[in-house]
């Protein structure tokens, strides 16, 4: 196991429910956490925009979310800027699941 990575405790599995991105604050930063059929993930919470806008009010479609304040599209997965790919893409963090919690690896 990495003595680097310190993991951080989200909550319950059941607090997230499916297809939705929940905002996550530790240590002064914003996390957006999302439960999609295929696991758990993790970017970081606010968009790139100038408004920086939180991800927890973005519309999630299948592994994909749309900014709600500037109409961004990125991937969950890979946290790549889908509408322009020129722009730069979210940040993904380590997300693991242990018994019925969530926990955040930074």
């Amino acid at each position: 196991m990495n003595e680097d990575i310190e993991p951080i405790l989200v909550g319950d599995i059941d607090d997230i429910e499916m297809s939705t991105v929940e905002n996550f604050e530790y240590e002064d930063n914003n996390y957006a956490i999302y439960k999609l059929e295929s696991g758990f993930y993790c970017t970081q919470g606010n968009c790139n925009c100038d408004e920086k806008a939180l991800l927890s009010e973005a519309e999630i479609e299948d592994e994909e979310l749309e900014c709600a304040s500037c109409g961004t599209t990125y991937s969950i997965v890979s946290g790549d800027c889908i509408s322009n790919p020129e722009l730069n893409g979210l940040k993904i963090y380590d997300i693991s699941e242990e018994e019925s919690s969530i926990f955040l690896n930074l």
